[in-house]
């Protein structure tokens, strides 16, 4: 998930993200349930959550715009954003989501700004053992949590972390820490998932096993290769940063397009502001905050600007829009 704030080790960590699949007993797996099951399922789910803490959203009742502008965000999956038999229970500040009828009866999820796994943890936690003390999930005694994908069994947790990388890049270290990454049990996928790329070098680190896995083995797991991986990316970011005139010409050369451009497009945008976050994060530039470009890598999506601004607008318009938006919080 796409984080305005900052918070620890924020330089290199976007956000952290841990995630539960769990599924409800007496009922069948999602993609084999009929549509009146499924609104059994979220009928269910209404009555049984806490709605002094949470509410549900059915997909339904949601606009497009704000469906796209969630996917955008890494808030739901690009596979939930057309089911219209699915729903969204939220926290008040987003930071738990949970999508109903997705690939399992619930995909719960905690965000937390830079590296804070145990946090997400922590709240995963609480919302699902509540939940628990009122519905049944599938559970084996001896392989754990039954999902809908054979790679969810056991734990069904999944802990992602998602990096900025740049300077690993530059140096050419990238592709070889994220190949070493893979070959130990992790994943590795772009900005927006799975057979994507990483896009402004934006890369999710997340674990694969589950089954004959406890949650801390996971966490520990995970939280000791991005210890490492931010090591290696503030060592690469301090060479790149040693006497190096054409890097720093670099970085204020982005800087000076994103104040200056009268279009521009997401892609150009995201390039040009993972360069600035860059150089605002060893120091380099010192008239924006982290927080600031943080804010931009968000809003400048297609969606996610369209609901800022209140309007739709053509492709011609977007590029403007875009452009404008991102000089008048620069500038």
């Amino acid at each position: 998930m796409w984080f305005k704030e900052v918070s620890k080790d924020s330089d290199v960590v976007i956000s952290s993200r841990v995630r539960f699949a769990r599924d409800i007993k007496g009922y069948k797996f999602p993609i084999i349930m009929s549509d009146d099951e499924k609104r059994s399922v979220i009928s269910l789910l209404e009555n049984k959550i806490d709605k002094c803490k949470y509410k549900l959203l059915e997909m339904k009742d949601i606009d497009d715009i704000t469906k796209l502008s969630l996917m955008e965000q890494h808030i739901i999956s690009k596979e939930f954003v057309p089911n219209d038999l699915g729903a969204i229970i939220t926290n008040e500040d987003s930071s738990i989501v949970a999508m109903v009828n997705e690939e399992d009866h619930l995909r719960i999820q905690a965000f937390e700004a830079g590296f804070n796994v145990d946090k997400c943890y922590r709240k995963l936690e609480e919302f699902t053992d509540e939940l628990e003390k009122k519905v049944e999930y599938i559970k084996n005694d001896k392989y754990g949590y039954i999902t809908s994908c054979p790679t969810n069994v056991g734990s069904g947790m999944r802990v992602s972390v998602l990096l900025h990388l740049p300077a690993l890049a530059r140096i050419g270290l990238l592709n070889k820490l994220l190949d070493q990454a893979a070959s130990i049990g992790v994943s590795v996928r772009g900005l927006y998932g799975e057979n994507t790329s990483g896009d402004g070098y934006m890369y999710q680190i997340s674990n694969q096993k589950t089954l004959g896995m406890s949650d801390e083995n996971i966490i520990s797991g995970i939280k000791a290769i991005i210890t490492s991986i931010i090591e290696q990316e503030r060592k690469a970011r301090e060479i790149l940063n040693k006497d190096n005139i054409q890097f720093v010409d670099e970085i204020y050369r982005a800087f000076g397009v994103l104040k200056n451009a009268r279009v521009m497009s997401e892609d150009e945008a995201l390039k040009l502001l993972s360069k600035l976050r860059l150089g605002v994060s060893i120091g380099i530039i010192n008239d924006v905050s982290l927080q600031k470009v943080q804010e931009l890598m968000v809003d400048i999506s297609s969606n996610t600007l369209k609901l800022i601004k209140k309007q739709d607008f053509s492709r011609q318009e977007e590029l403007k829009t875009r452009a404008n938006y991102i000089r008048e919080v620069l500038n």
